[in-house]
């Protein structure tokens, strides 16, 4: 007799993503086994606790600014800072989507069909991109296509902002007037440059319409072959000022504000096309040495690792950083793996310890916007977060009567060992102590979550336990001081408590979209089967919206 056919394949699950496709990318997630009942019950309270929070905040949106950018989450007024086209709306879709709250996403999507992209104001063409573009891509790959309506508005709103490529160099403008097809100025930002690539090359492949790759992939080789005549001082390090003509107008270089998200996009490009385009992955390594080499910062005797801009002209550092670098762990960590570079485990490792210890140093447990680490020295991975007494020893130990020759150091492996990886009573060990070193700039925090961001990429790569530790600490501290009756708020002060019968007096009434699209995702992915939007088959725009590889 015939053998019996193969059983069928399991259903595709729009979750966990094409399971079987063929790459020459190495793996970026650990295996994490069978973890036993006490974690997946414990991971499984803190997931819906985040959910719960998630729909305190989209249920004050829906009930006041339903159709409007933003809630103001103290007045319960609307604000749009983004067109007016619903960018909470649209930017909580993936998140809706992985939530499984289908029937707030067929509700959501009524408000969505009547969309309009052309305005007769200036509306940021980045912030268009990677808020209204990436929700609407995402959503529809997360949904299977079930609703046409999400590619049909990503046409709609691509060619609408198609124009402000027409610049003398290809660059995007960072305003743009969708009705007058203008521009008040020639300014733009290397970040708003180099973070359109991975929207316009999916909008590419979901159509078949090669317009848009083709604008996105000029814009990389533009940067790629600019050199001293255009402003470029030290290969790979782009200052973040820009006009589009092509040319950089300043000499400050930022893996924060204005600079981030493109030197991420290097590495989630490479990615995005499994490798095939040895381009990316050259531009992303090529800055990331620059960076190690010059702009890294040490504190002498701890772990913590610091990054603030540098003038690339006279090759000093200033002396703040902000909320924004504390992606660089988790891009950091994503690269170790992918190009195989594990020293840059450790760097990632380190910058995660001084974003953490901005929130866990706080009376609030919130980090603030901007701050200052005094006594910082240049990244040296010979003395990095080696104590004064050990590099003593280091320097003197063939003094020593009966010396042997120490062994020389080793890189210490990114993943815990898998006995390590579910304990039952976990306790967070103490904090570093660097206060007399630190001075805050700018006391509020944001709602950001490049924080957490790390925090779950670092988990799912290594699987140490505190990662979901110091992400349900930074939880917490928003459930407190981040509530209002209707949303969350930005906190003011974070060294201030809040007033238990007066917590207005600490909120600011603002609240933007990435609440929704990356803070809560995060956390909910960071508690989440790590088979959930894997590492492995899904890339994040920068607005954490996944892409399906």
């Amino acid at each position: 007799p015939p053998p019996p056919p193969p059983p069928p394949p399991p259903p595709f699950d729009p979750l966990k993503g094409h399971t079987d496709f063929e790459t020459n990318i190495p793996p970026i997630q650990r295996s994490f086994g069978t973890p036993p009942l006490h974690h997946v019950e414990k991971c499984e309270q803190r997931r819906l606790l985040v959910k719960k929070a998630f729909l305190h905040g989209w249920t004050g949106y829906k009930t006041y600014a339903m159709g409007a950018d933003e809630l103001m989450p103290i007045s319960n007024k609307s604000h749009n800072p983004f067109g007016g086209w619903g960018a909470t709306l649209v930017d909580s879709l993936s998140t809706l989507l992985i939530m499984e709250l289908d029937s707030e996403v067929e509700l959501a999507l009524t408000n969505i069909t009547a969309l309009n992209f052309t305005i007769n104001e200036n509306i940021s063409v980045f912030e268009s991109t990677i808020r209204y573009l990436g929700g609407f891509l995402s959503a529809y790959e997360l949904s299977e296509q079930k609703y046409p309506v999400l590619l049909d508005k990503a046409i709609s709103l691509a060619n609408t902002l198609l124009p402000a490529f027409d610049s003398p160099s290809g660059l995007p403008y960072h305003h743009w007037n969708t009705a007058t097809k203008k521009s008040p100025n020639q300014n733009t930002f290397f970040a708003e440059a180099g973070t359109v690539q991975l929207e316009f090359m999916m909008l590419t492949r979901h159509t078949g319409n090669p317009v848009y790759q083709e604008k996105a992939q000029a814009i990389t080789d533009l940067l790629d072959r600019m050199g001293y005549e255009h402003g470029l001082r030290i290969p790979g390090l782009y200052p973040s000022e820009m006009d589009t003509r092509g040319r950089f107008k300043k000499s400050m270089v930022s893996f924060g504000a204005m600079g981030d998200s493109a030197f991420e996009y290097f590495l989630k490009e490479h990615l995005l096309v499994e490798g095939e385009n040895p381009q990316y992955a050259r531009m992303y390594t090529e800055s990331i040495d620059s960076m190690t080499h010059h702009m890294l910062r040490q504190l002498s005797g701890t772990p913590l690792l610091y990054l603030p801009p540098y003038n690339s002209i006279t090759r000093t550092p200033d002396s703040y950083m902000d909320h924004l670098t504390c992606f660089v762990p988790g891009m950091l960590a994503m690269g170790a793996k992918v190009l195989d570079r594990p020293q840059d485990m450790i760097l990632a490792k380190g910058l995660l310890e001084t974003c953490v210890y901005m929130y866990r140093h706080t009376n609030t447990g919130l980090s603030p916007e901007i701050w200052s680490i005094a006594g910082t020295e240049p990244y040296d991975r010979l003395t990095y977060n080696r104590t004064k007494e050990e590099l003593d020893y280091a320097r003197n130990w063939w003094f020593k009567p009966n010396a042997t020759i120490p062994p020389p150091p080793s890189i210490p492996p990114a993943q815990v060992p898998e006995e390590e990886l579910y304990p039952e009573n976990y306790v967070l060990g103490p904090m570093v102590l660097a206060s007399d070193h630190l001075r805050i700039i700018d006391w509020r925090y944001l709602l950001r979550p490049e924080t957490v961001e790390s925090i779950y990429i670092l988990y799912r790569i290594t699987g140490d336990p505190k990662y979901q530790e110091w992400g349900w600490d930074i939880f917490e501290a928003i459930e407190k001081h981040c509530k209002t009756p209707s949303a969350y708020a930005v906190v003011r002060n974070v060294l201030q408590y809040t007033n238990a019968e007066h917590p207005y007096m600490n909120h600011a009434d603002s609240m933007e979209s990435f609440l929704f699209a990356e803070t809560f995702k995060y956390l909910y992915l960071l508690f989440s089967p790590p088979d959930i939007i894997s590492l492995d088959h899904f890339v994040f725009n920068t607005e954490a919206h996944p892409f399906r590889r």
